[in-house]
């Protein structure tokens, strides 16, 4: 068992928790950054057979359905999928999942997700991105959405592991620490080309960054 196991069992606690209130906070959060995001989403990677990260309230979600011909979304969180099943995309199964103990059965023409990346620890992401690897169809492609250093300002930290971890809070009170570490457009590129994948990453709004991504040979 890692060191992260407790801070990603008390994440998953909260998203859990914060499902029904979500889209609340997170949507105008995104309406800056979304038209840039979008741009590269809709540039024409993502098609086919499309697998989806950590789904959430499937903000993302109803953008892929547009552009697959089927999407496979996997979740934590029940609580999440219910949200998400309310769009009522027909194109999209929704799973639920944990990503930190997954094994791929199949493999899909594109995996996306969204903010996900920022929650995985450095102690699971060569794994994570393996997994990842096993995921994508020969010829595939991944993509994703994630936040840069820019954002650290609206996190409360939580001092016990200020590098790794934030503190969030509910409308209720409660409040939960969960994973969070920014990585710079230069870093993920950089230990991405050591796991043997070929990505561009930019910043494409302020806090904002988006890459696609290539498995290069084994």
């Amino acid at each position: 068992m890692t060191t992260s196991h407790g801070l990603i069992e008390s994440q998953l606690s909260y998203y859990r928790a914060r499902a029904s209130e979500y889209d609340a906070t997170f949507v105008p959060y995104m309406d800056s950054a979304a038209p840039a995001a979008l741009e590269r989403l809709r540039a024409g990677n993502i098609r086919g057979d499309v697998l989806e990260l950590a789904s959430g309230t499937g903000y993302w979600t109803r953008h892929l359905s547009g552009l697959a011909d089927r999407v496979t979304a996997l979740d934590g969180s029940a609580e999440m999928i219910a949200e998400a099943g309310r769009h009522g995309l027909d194109n999209v199964e929704f799973r639920q999942q944990d990503l930190f103990d997954w094994t791929p059965d199949r493999q899909w023409d594109a995996v996306f997700f969204a903010h996900w990346l920022a929650h995985v620890p450095d102690d699971r992401f060569e794994a994570f991105w393996e997994s990842v690897r096993s995921a994508v169809a020969p010829g595939g492609v991944v993509e994703f959405v994630d936040v840069t250093d820019h954002e650290r300002r609206l996190e409360q930290q939580d001092d016990s592991e200020p590098e790794v971890a934030v503190r969030r809070t509910l409308q209720d009170g409660r409040s939960f620490r969960i994973v969070k570490v920014f990585r710079s457009p230069a870093e993920l590129t950089e230990r991405l080309t050591a796991l043997g994948w070929s990505c561009s990453v930019d910043e494409v709004h302020p806090g904002f960054l988006y890459a696609t991504c290539r498995p290069g040979p084994r």
